[in-house]
């Protein structure tokens, strides 16, 4: 009978080889051969296999394939979008002075850090998963960087660090969102999905759904900068 230690062990040991870059259907089997041994010999988890990091870490040496589509290329297309999707939503509302995007010097420090924190998500990504208190501050750290952001901006052109025309930037951020979204789509489609498939499992997975929900996601950042573009120009013209 499985127990919670069971249950988290084997959850922890399926993250770090997806961590790993390990392939679903071999993680299914890795999993449905570690709950037959334990179930047969009635030892705990760590004593059999040892952490999950550690066992993780000799499954993917021994032989597991790298998966086609790694984990750190998918999040860095993912904040990427995200950092322009934000410069898009900074462009869309400038200022009523004369209509220009103003920044302001501490302004821009606050951005920065938030588009550092994006940038470098694959980098520490890893780490991120592995500690509940670093899921939880990355998101709050980043959350107060942006409501500071929007605090900060300037009142008029004076106290401004930074002028700069806002159309352009919308243009060139639009861009950038569409094309990330295309290229995005490209690998989802060109890829193959790859779930966590248990070999006991004879029910034949529904791979397609799976498949429209990944471009689904693709397609979110321009889907909700067309429908705030829209809406903004319809406050625009009722003004």
């Amino acid at each position: 009978m499985k127990t919670a230690t069971h249950k988290k062990w084997l959850d922890e040991l399926a993250l770090e080889l997806r961590l790993n870059d390990v392939p679903g259907k071999s993680i299914g089997d890795a999993l449905a051969t570690v709950e037959e041994f334990l179930a047969d010999s009635g030892q705990s988890p760590e004593a059999a296999f040892g952490t999950p990091r550690e066992y993780a870490a000799r499954l993917a040496a021994e032989g597991g394939r790298p998966s086609r589509k790694g984990m750190r290329g998918t999040i860095a297309l993912s904040t990427t979008s995200l950092l322009a999707f934000l410069v898009f939503t900074a462009a869309l509302t400038p200022s009523p002075n004369g209509g220009q995007m103003l920044i302001s010097g501490w302004q821009l420090a606050s951005m920065l850090v938030l588009a550092a924190l994006v940038i470098s998500l694959p980098l520490y990504l890893t780490h991120l998963l592995r500690h509940l208190w670093a899921l939880i501050a990355v998101p709050v750290v980043g959350s107060a960087a942006g409501v500071l952001s929007a605090v900060l901006t300037p009142k008029s052109a004076d106290d401004a660090f930074l002028a700069l025309p806002p159309a352009p930037i919308l243009l060139i951020s639009a861009a950038l969102i569409l094309a990330l979204s295309i290229v995005g789509t490209i690998i989802v489609v060109r890829g193959e999905p790859d779930p966590v498939v248990s070999p006991l499992d004879s029910t034949p997975a529904r791979a397609w759904k799976a498949r429209w929900f990944e471009i689904l996601t693709q397609w979110l950042f321009p889907i909700i900068a067309a429908l705030m573009f829209g809406l903004t120009a319809m406050i625009k013209a009722g003004s």
